[in-house]
């Protein structure tokens, strides 16, 4: 079987997922493989489908003069053909067809230098600008989150600059059913109240996603309000939350290694902060983010 070659340059990673269950990669984006040319023309036809605007190049064994052929997508090498023989056309670039004497037209190198400057301190001026990251606690009325739903939603942003507070973000949910009366006892809320100030959920979730932006997010237990909000979001068409986060659980755990449990009323107590855990979203929020400024390698990663 011809062995092959290819090279990738600024692909999609399913497409270096899909290679490597044909070829081995031996180093970043350079994969080898021993197929059939069937396979061969299947593994490329999938490449040519999938490059986009990335660059790729095939090199495999074949019965010709110099023993073998290759195959280019969107770089500035070509095949052609000269005599049988398959030889690469490298593309001239405009810098290189300029000759001495010639008029170049255009920004002079410095001006292309200072204007690059300009543009990288905007760009960095506006990443400061961005020193935020989101709190996030939700209530629901059960643990499964493929059967239960969620009953209010809250969040903190914080300037992580100065720690502290500059908005919040609370809803209460519309609920069609009967609140569970352990959930009653845990968090107050009622049938009543979800009726009165309960909202729609479609509009919630789109007010919340516009809420956290692209910062970080933060919170007790993370993945379980997430996996929640997600399924929420998969069910109503829109696209699922994929910024980063932090689970300050991981940070106290290995900060405080002896605790008796890891609830948040404990770890509460742990950190000296004398307060009842309310099991509201919000209040919940609060105080992770009181505890989340007590955690110095938690700090220090979300900067």
């Amino acid at each position: 079987m011809p062995f092959t070659v290819i090279t990738l340059k600024s692909v999609p990673i399913s497409l270096r997922g899909d290679l490597s269950k044909w070829m081995q990669e031996l180093s970043t984006g350079v994969y080898v493989g021993n197929f059939n040319s069937k396979v061969r023309e299947q593994i490329w036809k999938r490449v040519i489908d999938s490059v986009k605007t990335g660059e790729a190049i095939m090199c495999y064994s074949c019965n010709n003069e110099i023993g073998y052929n290759f195959d280019t997508i969107n770089t500035d090498r070509k095949v052609v053909d000269y005599d049988g023989i398959p030889l690469i056309l490298i593309s001239k670039t405009q810098e290189n067809n300029e000759t001495i004497g010639q008029i170049s037209h255009g920004f002079s190198k410095a001006a292309k230098f200072r204007k690059a400057i300009k543009y990288k301190n905007k760009s960095v001026a506006k990443k400061e600008q961005r020193k935020t990251y989101v709190v996030i606690d939700i209530e629901t009325d059960g643990l499964d989150y493929t059967k239960n739903s969620i009953i209010e939603i809250g969040a903190v942003k914080v300037d992580y600059t100065d720690g502290t507070i500059i908005s919040e973000f609370q809803k209460l949910i519309a609920y069609n059913k009967a609140i569970p009366e352990e959930i009653k006892k845990l968090t107050g809320i009622d049938d009543n109240l979800l009726c009165e100030y309960g909202e729609n959920i479609n509009s919630v979730l789109t007010e919340f996603l516009e809420y956290l932006g692209q910062d970080d997010l933060v919170g007790y237990n993370i993945d379980f309000d997430l996996k929640f909000l997600n399924h929420l979001l998969k069910l109503n068409g829109i696209e699922e939350i994929k910024n980063n986060r932090h689970d300050i659980i991981k940070y106290i755990k290995k900060d405080k290694m002896f605790l008796e449990n890891y609830k948040l009323q404990t770890v509460m107590q742990s950190y000296g902060i004398n307060k009842k855990q309310k099991h509201r979203a919000i209040d919940d929020a609060k105080i992770t983010f009181e505890i989340s400024k007590k955690l110095n390698k938690f700090l220090e990663k979300v900067k």
